[in-house]
């Protein structure tokens, strides 16, 4: 039986080697906002940059991979601010109300959503990080990049969620379902001109396309996302066991709902030899 605690879901040190590192090269940038920075991002290059825009742009990356690595919270957390949310809200606002009217709601920012989710974000990030070091899943490193950073922010458009279903204490009606589940699409439109790379936000656009077409990446992040959800304490309900937690799993593989080869191979990493 796989004994997920192994990778430290209960207990878990978000801060594990953040305060280790003696990459100092780029400190004096992380305290920066990076959407300060969006015209420097390598997803939104141009086909011909200047050497300073070049530059830049090395920057930038050197800058948002450090983090990604050795700072988690603090790069999440130049996203995670209602200042920062309430922009690009203004920005979209005309999608964002499109998506949330078509179940009558209209667009409304509630920050305790996100301070409710910040652990979640934080074990998912980190059981992304323990399931694809030391080669697992064969993924290259601008790869699990993308998997680490979709999995700090995947989940940022639950701070639209209408409160009345998010903190629902019982089972959701379809309908309700459905409204919570657009919490991904929101996140895309939320976090799509930050910066971020494409392919995070694809991973997060998707991350509850679950199945076999989907994305080495999004399938990843998918298991991920629910281990830590099922592990956890919610309003409706107390963190799952071990057993619990690997037989839905193993159930949601036989839906369907979540890739076979992805969730036999995470269990086998998290099973204690």
């Amino acid at each position: 039986m796989a004994q997920i605690n192994r990778i430290g879901l209960n207990g878990l040190n978000t801060n594990n080697n953040i305060q280790n590192s003696n990459n100092k090269g780029y400190a004096y940038l992380l305290n920066e906002p990076i959407v300060d920075k969006l015209e420097l991002s390598s997803s939104k290059k141009t086909e011909k940059q200047n050497p300073i825009n070049m530059f830049q742009t090395f920057m930038f990356d050197a800058v948002r991979k450090f983090q990604l690595h050795n700072d988690p919270e603090k790069y999440m957390d130049k996203f995670m601010n209602e200042e920062y949310i309430q922009n690009s809200l203004n920005e979209h606002k005309d999608e964002i109300s499109a998506i949330l009217g078509k179940y009558g709601y209209e667009p409304k920012i509630d920050m305790s959503h996100l301070e409710d989710s910040r652990m979640h974000f934080l074990t998912t990030y980190n059981l992304a990080k323990n399931l694809t070091s030391e080669g697992h899943f064969d993924l290259n490193d601008k790869e699990r990049d993308t998997l680490l950073e979709a999995a700090l922010l995947h989940d940022i458009g639950k701070a639209l969620v209408p409160d009345e279903v998010f903190n629902k204490p019982g089972k959701f009606t379809p309908e309700e379902r459905e409204v919570m589940d657009l919490h991904s699409e929101l996140s895309y439109v939320l976090l799509k001109d930050s910066g971020i790379s494409q392919s995070s936000l694809d991973a997060i656009r998707e991350h509850h396309h679950k199945g076999e077409t989907g994305s080495k990446i999004t399938e990843i992040l998918s298991l991920c996302d629910e281990t830590s959800a099922l592990k956890e304490n919610r309003v409706y309900k107390k963190g799952f066991s071990d057993e619990k937690t690997t037989a839905i799993l193993n159930e949601d593989v036989n839906a369907g709902k979540l890739d076979s080869n992805v969730v036999k191979i995470g269990l086998d990493i998290m099973s204690v030899d």
